[in-house]
């Protein structure tokens, strides 16, 4: 007979298949982020140089050196593929759902840790970020390994040691995947508690100490060798640039707003949207009434707060955040199941915010297949190849609504937990060709080598680039580099890459004098800014897909006039 524990442990496997393993490598890589990660680990393959990260033959210090690892050592063994390179990530998406559960059955109950591993496996934007080949995955596992240390420490005095060492081992390797964030997120976290409890912190002890040489151990080596090696180029790019800065300067400002990431919890959580509010308006005025989940509460709201105030904000940065979140709702889902809910207030909110998220993909469900004018058209064109699976989300969510309005919640769960993997078995079967378009550099790359004469030279816009390289396995520190930049400013990206650069429309023109075409690789908003048609043939002459569109810019006629 198999145990409940079985069970459970049977089902979180089988829903982490779905939503992280299942054709993992179908999909070409996701621009801009994923051919980073890869070229970085395919030139570490090629070089053998495991220590200092690089990519087109330049050190670049974006990132600490543990993720490289992962993927690079996944590439080594299996070849360098895309079902490869995100294995890493799937991994610890999976080690991360079952350690929720754990931590949820140790902490409280079975059914609480089995409903937070639940809500975290299925929720909208863990399940795609647990996809992709992405540092946030292995560092929200690291930072929920290091947080439940320390509670578990907190709880259980006679092992305190043994918890504080495995808490600072947790931090360090954070540090290790994505830099100070990793220690910033468990101080703030267990400071806020301390402060919030009158308690002592746990930096102290014997196995504290032990744990603080472990984190030197595994810190410090790969920091001073850079440190050594590279000593201004790593300040200013790691420390300064991509950490310091982003503090101050937004990225991308578009998301800079005070609700971005509030507002992306309550969202990236569908089809849980319901249990969510549930759980903050259980949380209102008793935050403390339940240490556990007030440690939990410590942890997402001194994080909240921290990354609202950073000035760059990207979904991704919020990743781990799901985690403490899921735990909440576990929690909460628990208790409702238990007893119910405790008033009429209670329920109607529940409901309401199960019919809106409903409708709201309802809504996207019909853009996708209607063809409205106006305003709406263009985004009924965006969701059109991604119908059936916006269908199926939809259905999953009608029926977990017919179930809550029927008062059976545990269907209710049930159903809501199908929801977002519906969208998976719909986007990687039926829409997977509209979903590549949309997202990968790969058909485009295709159709570049396909299309190219001899060694006629290839451009891309900033977003494609990379994907670009990766899989024309160009050279761009060659005399005559394969791939270049078109962009309207010298230095089109955060960070400097060792890219060539066109500028603009005098660039282009410039540049066609000496070579009489180039094949071009754009995003449509590119390529309608660039506002000079003359320049290119025509569009229908080449390839569409989903954004991006690939054609061939010709050589200016002899008497055309300057371009300012």
């Amino acid at each position: 007979m198999f145990s409940s524990r079985k069970i459970d442990l049977a089902v979180l496997l089988a829903v982490c298949f779905v939503a992280f393993w299942w054709r993992l490598g179908t999909l070409g890589l996701i621009d801009p982020d994923e051919p980073f990660y890869a070229q970085t680990a395919r030139e570490m393959v090629q070089t053998g140089d495991w220590v200092t990260p690089q990519i087109y033959g330049a050190p670049q210090f974006e990132k600490p050196i543990f993720y490289y690892w992962l993927v690079a050592g996944s590439f080594k063994a299996l070849g360098e593929t895309e079902f490869a390179g995100r294995l890493p990530t799937a991994f610890f998406a999976t080690a991360l759902v079952l350690l929720v559960a754990w931590f949820g059955a140790r902490v409280w109950n079975r059914r609480t840790g089995f409903l937070a591993a639940l809500v975290l496996a299925t929720g909208l934007e863990f399940c795609v970020m647990s996809r992709l080949m992405l540092t946030d995955v292995p560092l929200a596992t690291f930072l929920a390994a290091a947080l439940f240390c320390y509670w578990l420490g907190v709880k259980e005095e006679a092992q305190r040691d043994r918890w504080m060492f495995w808490h600072m081992v947790f931090a360090g390797l954070a540090v290790l995947t994505k830099g100070p964030i990793g220690s910033t997120v468990t101080i703030l976290a267990t400071v806020a508690f301390s402060l919030g409890t009158k308690r002592a912190a746990l930096y102290r002890g014997r196995g504290f100490w032990r744990g603080v040489a472990a984190y030197v151990v595994i810190v410090v080596p790969w920091y001073a060798a850079m440190f050594a090696w590279y000593a201004k180029p790593f300040w200013e790019e790691f420390f300064i640039r991509d950490n310091w800065l982003r503090m101050l300067r937004a990225e991308h400002p578009a998301n800079n707003h005070v609700w971005y990431y509030a507002g992306l919890l309550l969202l990236g959580s569908l089809p849980w949207m319901p249990a969510v509010a549930l759980t903050v308006r259980r949380a209102w005025g008793r935050l403390r009434a339940d240490e556990a989940a007030f440690f939990q509460w410590c942890w997402l709201l001194t994080s909240l707060v921290f990354l609202t105030a950073a000035q760059s904000k990207l979904p991704s940065y919020a990743f781990y955040l799901f985690v403490p979140l899921a735990v909440l709702v576990g929690r909460t889902l628990d208790e409702l199941l238990a007893r119910g809910f405790a008033s009429s207030g209670e329920r109607r909110m529940v409901a309401g915010f199960a019919i809106f998220q409903c409708a709201l993909v309802g809504l996207f469900a019909a853009l996708a297949f209607a063809r409205p004018a106006g305003a709406a058209a263009s985004l009924a064109k965006t969701l059109a190849p991604f119908a059936v699976p916006v269908v199926l989300v939809f259905a999953g969510l009608a029926v977990s609504v017919f179930f809550l309005l029927r008062k059976n919640l545990a269907p209710w769960v049930l159903a809501s937990s199908t929801a977002s993997l519906g969208l998976f078995v719909g986007a990687l079967t039926v829409a997977l060709p509209a979903v590549e378009a949309a997202s990968s550099a790969r058909p485009v790359a295709r159709v570049l080598m396909a299309t190219r004469r001899g060694d006629e030279p290839m451009l891309s816009g900033k977003f494609l680039v990379r994907g670009i390289i990766y899989y024309t396995h160009s050279d761009v520190r060659a005399a005559q580099p394969g791939v270049r930049v078109l962009a309207k400013t010298e230095q089109p990206f955060w960070a400097a890459h060792p890219i060539p650069v066109i500028v603009w429309k005098k660039g282009l023109r410039d540049f066609l004098r000496e070579h009489p075409t180039a094949l071009c690789a754009l995003r449509k908003g590119e390529w309608e800014a660039f506002d000079d048609e003359a320049a290119f043939t025509a569009r229908d002459d080449f390839a569409q897909f989903g954004e991006n569109v690939v054609i061939r810019a010709l050589a200016p006629p002899p008497s055309a006039a300057p371009v300012p």
